[in-house]
């Protein structure tokens, strides 16, 4: 799967590109501002362009500190809630269109955590319900072209918090090479927190590699937006 990786300006993907290029695969980083619809959709355009139209649109979305009602101040509330909420619409709806000709697609949103915070596992509720809201209209609009919609989330009760690391990460992928497969078709408004029991074991080559994809995984594009 050729990979186009939009990121709001003076971002570095460097690593990823290389790390794309490495296992044999094409990617295109393009710089957008993610706050503005025609930004998007031209990015879109230069996504199509460069690679082809695209299958899977993967969000994954940074969650800030909540401070609570009493200590959250206009400003803190568009950061952290109003903005990301915005960008993961406004990325949903740019793509829209392109997923609906393929007759088949996938959005899968991944609401990621600083690993170096000490904030509380409750205080991205608020943000966590306003995707969980998002994600399952989606799903329900775009069910009847083949197209799921599912929402990824670290444990609301905090386990994952401290497995932070490369096991969150290596499942994250896991489970997105699982989202994107055609044994997933019936998965779809789902909100999916990722759990830390003790017994996970070390990543394996995850189930991307092994799945099949809208016919020919090789023939797909996906959009990563880091918002």
């Amino acid at each position: 799967m050729d990979v186009a990786m939009l990121v709001p300006v003076g971002s570095s993907c460097t690593a990823a590109a290389a790390a794309i290029a490495e296992a044999g695969r094409r990617s295109v980083t393009i710089f957008a501002d993610l706050d503005d619809l025609a930004s998007v959709e031209s990015a879109l355009a230069r996504v199509r362009a460069s690679l082809g139209t695209p299958s899977v649109l993967l969000s994954i979305i940074g969650s800030g500190s909540y401070r609570g009602p009493g200590g959250l101040l206009d400003q803190n509330w568009k950061e952290i809630v109003e903005r990301p909420l915005r960008r993961a619409f406004l990325a949903s709806r740019a793509s829209i269109d392109s997923l609906v000709k393929n007759g088949w697609g996938r959005v899968i949103t991944v609401l990621d955590f600083d690993r170096s915070s000490q904030a509380r596992p409750h205080e991205d509720a608020v943000l966590r319900a306003g995707l969980e809201g998002l994600v399952r209209t989606l799903a329900l609009e775009l069910s009847p072209f083949g197209i799921t919609s599912n929402l990824i989330t670290s444990d609301p009760s905090g386990s994952t918090r401290e497995w932070a690391g490369a096991h969150y990460g290596s499942q994250v992928a896991d489970l997105v090479g699982f989202l994107v497969s055609d044994e997933a078709s019936a998965v779809s408004g789902r909100s999916i927190p990722l759990y830390y029991d003790g017994s996970q074991a070390e990543a394996s080559d995850g189930p991307s590699s092994r799945r099949q994809c809208g016919g020919d995984l090789n023939k797909q594009v996906a959009v990563v937006m880091t918002i």
